[in-house]
């Protein structure tokens, strides 16, 4: 199934239609999707995906070499087996001349890993060869550091014609999966899978959100019980210390002086381990929406920024112990994740929904949360607001309130926004408020917003999905 990616289709399609030579890097965490878009990309036109593996550089060779031969039909490379990387490029030229085509490079770190200076030699081919000839030359992996580090600002500066990194669905996105669930287990899948395709494409739309948490997380056969350790130990180098932040993280440690006193982990060694983590797109670094040097703030929190690991640190790793048999699993699901799920939805998950909507709705140039002190009265204390949305000049053009809880929304909530939007810089009388409830809105908040639509705006979860 393939679902979305319309303006990534849209960009490789354009670049195609050119007719000119491109050097162009895809790149993304696994399970984003990159095989299937380029997968879906080369139907109907002439070239090859070739999908490197861990090994020395005479297999990929020999690997490509074959690709090459079925491709061209040559007698030749079927007899004779290419033994270098400027072979297999003057074998490319050769395919190119015949007619345009697409050639896709993919886990191209295994490539340089087993060929250290394939980067020079592809600048090289490029610079005298490649730029002049009908080819659409795809380089992609799964490796985001790599990619980000060695070959966007390496190797490849300078030579790339384009570049797409695949971030994961959005709420929007990833209920294509889920058309006829409720809006509100669309938010509770969105919240335990993350905006992964893989992980999506897992759930089965037949099955209720608690029979799908079973059986493909909970019980041991389940395709993503082991997701988590599999990722974090293809990806990190000593995946216990991530292990350790991560979980110190989702148990409410988002600062850095508080994932360091959880952990024990030396100060530099976590810094470099926060880069890294980040670097991943595992965790994200927040800031207040409104400060306007965010590097240098100390106003800074850490939180996982993929649903499913924020699951798996939640409910599976605190209770290995607990989940040996299927009877654990279908237990642990009962007494421990159905009862607090709604809780571990509410944030960050909703408030991340919410901030989308309205990102969306104000045409906001950037859309997060705000926090500082606030006094009132004889105390200082620290004060939140969920949704903040501000255009290029900071202003804040909406602010805003997500409650995923039992109870309605009521006018109280105006009162607390009221109260504390003097203390977000950049408001005026007409930034509007909006909230956003899981179960409903008390009749007074109501009648505030019939009365006065364009300053206050109520949205339901059926209304997430409705623009």
């Amino acid at each position: 199934m393939f679902l979305n990616r319309t303006d990534e289709l849209a960009a490789l399609e354009n670049r195609w239609q050119r007719g000119r030579g491109e050097l162009f890097l895809v790149w993304g965490r696994r399970r984003v999707g990159k095989t299937e878009l380029l997968s879906r990309f080369l139907t109907g036109k002439r070239g090859f995906h070739f999908e490197a593996t861990e090994g020395l550089e005479p297999d990929h060779l020999a690997d490509i070499g074959q690709i090459l031969a079925e491709e061209t039909g040559s007698a030749l490379l079927a007899t004779q087996q290419l033994t270098s990387w400027p072979a297999v490029l003057a074998a490319l030229e050769e395919y190119a001349k015949q007619g345009p085509a697409i050639v896709i490079l993919d886990e191209f770190q295994w490539i340089a890993r087993a060929t250290g200076d394939i980067g020079s030699q592809l600048n090289r081919w490029w610079r005298t060869v490649g730029r002049d000839l009908p080819i659409f030359l795809i380089l992609s992996g799964s490796e985001v550091s790599f990619f980000e580090r060695e070959v966007l600002t390496g190797t490849m500066f300078g030579r790339r014609t384009g570049q797409l990194r695949l971030a994961p669905f959005d709420y929007g996105a990833a209920a294509l999966f889920l058309p006829n669930w409720t809006p509100e287990d669309r938010i509770r899948a969105f919240a335990v899978c993350g905006g992964m395709p893989y992980y999506l494409e897992q759930l089965d739309p037949d099955c209720s959100l608690s029979e799908n948490i079973l059986r493909m997380i909970l019980q041991r056969d389940g395709v993503l019980h082991e997701e988590a350790r599999l990722l974090l130990h293809e990806e990190l180098p000593d995946p216990a210390r991530y292990f350790s932040i991560l979980r110190a993280i989702e148990n409410g440690a988002t600062k850095h002086s508080e994932i360091q006193h959880r952990t024990g982990i030396a100060k530099a060694t976590l810094d470099e381990s926060l880069v890294l983590l980040r670097e991943l797109h595992l965790v994200r670094r927040r800031v207040p929406v409104t400060v306007t040097n965010p590097e240098r703030t100390k106003q800074t929190r850490y939180e996982i920024s993929d649903g499913y690991l924020r699951f798996y640190f939640r409910f599976m790793l605190p209770f290995e112990s607990r989940l040996k048999t299927n009877a654990d699993a279908e237990r642990h699901l009962r007494e421990t994740v159905m009862p607090r799920l709604d809780q571990f939805v509410s944030k960050p998950a909703f408030e991340e929904v919410c901030q989308t909507f309205v990102q969306r709705e104000e045409g906001a140039a950037a859309v997060g949360s705000w926090w500082g002190s606030v006094r009132t009265g004889r105390k200082t204390e620290m004060r939140e607001v969920d949704v903040v949305a501000v255009d290029g000049d900071g202003a804040a053009l909406a602010i805003g309130s997500c409650k995923w809880t039992k109870a309605g929304v009521g006018i109280a909530q105006e009162a607390i926004l009221a109260e504390l939007q003097p203390h977000i810089p950049k408001t005026t009388s007409a930034t509007r408020h909006y909230y956003f409830s899981l179960s409903g809105f008390e009749r007074q908040l109501v009648e505030l917003a019939e009365a006065a639509p364009d300053s206050v705006r109520l949205v339901g979860p059926g209304d997430l999905y409705s623009r």
